[in-house]
């Protein structure tokens, strides 16, 4: 798919805000994701629902509107146009606030401008017909300060508006760069910030090394307790990664069972003390059903770990390496790390 320029993502955001105005839709991300996604265009399907619901006069709630993010937007995983879209809403908002605060502050000073005029004319005004046109003249001046207070405070209330979705926006961004169920980076945010790393590793001769994390008898386990209880495991095997880790390490769900670790300017004897210790932690788990007690047992990983090669190596070699490594502690007993073939 061609991307948009900066112009046609600016007039998308505005038209998916116009419509969320007119259909008094909450600014939330994932009601901003769906509008901005429909004034594309292009994705068929999420037009007819929401054509659906508007048709009808159905209100477009939030649950509505998680419906159809999850489907339609995290169902076909385009992070990327989610982060475009983030980006260029950004753009537009920060630029209707800054006209928001202009006229705000014009509107400010006019009032305080008036409430001196009103004081001096009722000082001097005498006599007749001046007195009755002071008269309409402070009336219609009055009136005219009202109504600059009210467009003030819309516009005050506007702006704080405007200011929870761009926080909203944000979140759509973290989001996408999530993985749904652990919470850890999803594979693409992870291949994007190691090749970033790959670069500095090749330009500066510094270490950097990858492990493969797969859970011992996943599907056996699954098939075994069910696959919530399957999800319980994943989530617990990614907060251990997360708290045993430090610094600049970063994790990521590979996909199904298996999770990937990045350890920038960290050797090979760092790495395979950091593995270990990340074996040994997830073994000390163990799962229970709160209510009963029931001990479901406790959760073994294998590892296997590679050192990236400066300028003759890439990702797909880097992870093939700790791949066939990862391989190796399955075959020879499993709750085990194995450094790559030399």
């Amino acid at each position: 798919m061609v991307p948009h320029t900066d112009s046609e993502n600016e007039k998308i955001s505005q038209t998916a805000l116009a419509l969320m105005q007119q259909h008094r839709v909450s600014p939330v991300p994932e009601n901003y994701a769906v509008w901005f996604h429909y004034a594309m265009g292009k994705n068929k399907d999420l037009l007819r629902e929401v054509d659906k619901v508007v048709q009808n006069s159905l209100p477009f709630t939030i649950e509505t509107g998680a419906y159809l993010y999850n489907k339609y937007i995290i169902g076909h995983k385009d992070s990327k146009t989610v982060d475009e879209t983030a980006g260029h809403a950004h753009k537009v908002l920060l630029e209707v606030l800054k006209v928001m605060n202009d006229f705000s502050g014009e509107t400010k000073n006019y009032n305080k401008g008036v409430d001196q005029y009103i004081d001096q004319i009722s000082q001097v005004a005498g006599g007749g017909d001046i007195k009755d046109i002071v008269k309409q003249l402070l009336s219609a001046t009055a009136n005219l300060k009202q109504s600059g207070e009210k467009i003030s405070q819309k516009l005050e209330d506007s702006k704080h508006e405007i200011d929870n979705l761009k926080k909203n926006l944000q979140q759509v961004t973290v989001e996408a760069q999530r993985d749904f169920l652990t919470g850890v980076f999803n594979r693409k945010t992870f291949e994007k910030l190691i090749d970033e790393q790959i670069m500095i590793a090749n330009e500066k001769h510094t270490e950097l090394c990858l492990f493969m994390i797969d859970i011992d008898h996943f599907k056996q386990f699954n098939d075994k307790f069910g696959h919530l209880l399957g999800d319980e495991v994943l989530k617990t095997v990614a907060r251990t990664l997360t708290y045993t880790l430090k610094g600049r390490d970063v994790v990521a769900r590979f996909g199904g069972e298996e999770f990937i670790v990045m350890l920038p300017d960290t050797p090979v004897n760092g790495a395979m003390k950091v593995a270990d210790e990340v074996r040994r932690s997830i073994a000390s788990k163990e799962l229970k059903r709160k209510d009963t007690g029931e001990n479901f047992g406790r959760i073994t990983v294998s590892i296997g770990v590679s050192r990236f090669r400066p300028d003759n190596d890439t990702l797909p070699t880097l992870i093939k390496r700790a791949d066939e490594a990862l391989y190796q502690s399955k075959h020879t007993g499993r709750n085990r790390v194995t450094f790559e073939a030399v």
